[in-house]
This record gives C-alpha cells, sequence and structure tokens, in this order.
C-alpha cells in the first residue's frame, strides 16, 4: 500500500520573447509512505521527493495577455486537482517581466473569486547573493536571485534524485538536450563563475534554456520551502 500527498505544487514561468518560447513547469512537492500491508502508521518509510509533473511551452511571438489568460485556466485546474494544497505561480520578473507580472496578477484577481495561485516573481540576476523586495503595487514578493544559483540548485536536485521527472513527460527529450547545452564560464575580468547555452545547429531547442530556466525556478523556490543541507555539484550532468 502506498500514500501519497501532495504537500507544495509551484509553477514556474519563463518569459520569452520573439526568439525563443514562453515556458512553464508544475513542480509537486510529494510525500509518499509505503507499508506491505493494507494499512499504514507511523512505522512505514515516508520518503519526499519533487515531482516535474507537466510542462508548457507557448508558441513564438504569443502574446502576454494570451498567456495571462491561459495561466489562469491552468491554475484553476491545479486548484481542482488538488484542492488542498497551496500552489505558487512563480513569474519571470525579470526586465518586461515585471510588467507582465503585473497583467498576469490582475488577469487572476476575478472579481469575487478567490485567486487560484499566490503569485511571486524572480529577477534573474548576475550577482552572488540573494535577496527579497516587495512589488511597488502589488502584495507581491520578489525575489532577486543569481541565474547561477537558479541552475545549480537544479542541477543538485537532478544528481540527488531529489527531483524527477514524471512517467512519459512529454517534453522530457528537449529538456534533457537544453541540460546538456549548459556550460559554466569564467569572465576574465572579474573572476566570476557564470553559466550559459552551448547553441547546436543540430538542437535548434538549445538556442535558448527556457524549460531549464522555469524548472530551475520551481525547484529553487522549492528548496526555499523545504531546505536542504547537501552541497551542489561542481559538474553539469543529464538530465
Amino acid at each position: 500500500m502506498t500514500r501519497t500527498t501532495i504537500l507544495q505544487v509551484i509553477l514556474g514561468l519563463d518569459l520569452g520573447q520573439t526568439q525563443d518560447p514562453t515556458a512553464a513547469a508544475l513542480l509537486l512537492d510529494m510525500e509518499q509512505t509505503v507499508s506491505p500491508y493494507s494499512w499504514i502508521d507511523s512505522t512505514h518509510r515516508t520518503t519526499r521527493r519533487w515531482q516535474l509533473a507537466s510542462t508548457r511551452l507557448w508558441p513564438l511571438e504569443t502574446a502576454y495577455t494570451q498567456v495571462a489568460i491561459d495561466l489562469k485556466r491552468i491554475c484553476r485546474r491545479i486548484q481542482r486537482q488538488y484542492p488542498a494544497t497551496p500552489l505558487i505561480l512563480l513569474c519571470d520578473a525579470t526586465g518586461i517581466g515585471r510588467p507582465t507580472l503585473e497583467m498576469i496578477h490582475k488577469e487572476l484577481q476575478s472579481p469575487g473569486e478567490a485567486s487560484p495561485a499566490r503569485i511571486e516573481g524572480i529577477v534573474f540576476t548576475g550577482g552572488a547573493t540573494v535577496s527579497e523586495s516587495r512589488h511597488p503595487a502589488l502584495p507581491v514578493n520578489l525575489f532577486h536571485v543569481p541565474r547561477l544559483d537558479l541552475i545549480q540548485t537544479l542541477l543538485q536536485a537532478i544528481e540527488s534524485r531529489q527531483l524527477q521527472a514524471a512517467p512519459g513527460l512529454e517534453d522530457a527529450a528537449r529538456l534533457a538536450t537544453q541540460l546538456k547545452s549548459l556550460r559554466y564560464t569564467e569572465s576574465r575580468s572579474t573572476g566570476q563563475t557564470g553559466i550559459e547555452v552551448h547553441k547546436s545547429a543540430a538542437h535548434p531547442e538549445t538556442a535558448n534554456a527556457d524549460l531549464v530556466m522555469a524548472l530551475a525556478m520551481a525547484t529553487w523556490r522549492m528548496k526555499t520551502l523545504a531546505p536542504s543541507s547537501s552541497k551542489p555539484p561542481n559538474r553539469l550532468p543529464g538530465f
């Protein structure tokens, strides 16, 4: 007998533009207890892991207004599927992401209805520290996170098998290809380590890291809600 409890749901949203698609990744915090019997009690082993349950890619040049409408429908569906579980919609708030976040917030606030998700934002930085601020006009927290931190948190979760993809995930091959295209870089002027995508003509999906960033955002936030003492890896694994 297996009992599965979904403790937290996070939908990470990486905004695209004309050259790369907008992408979303749905991450579940799952607690599973397994018993060889038809009953479960506190003596049975319980494990906790994160599952990439689904992904979504919008066609190139999809208007952000349409993305906001689609997100509302997606969040409502997630809410129906996991009615007792908190849902965070974690939006890319870098550059054009700030006004888009405001658009998404407005779309989710239907008159007379509670929002299906708590909206938060991530601002990608090139620095070395994480900070938190408040949106100047909305009840939304903004996390300022180095891009390298996001990627390393994702790689750590994959390598430790804390994070696993759901069987039959539609975009698993695209995600794996993007992960394998990542390369560490080092600035000659500052000596600071960074991350970049090694583009391949044979794999046009590596022109950007849309799915990687959407999943990295969700994984980083999940880790802050359930911190671990494990260290990040020193290499770039496949998925």
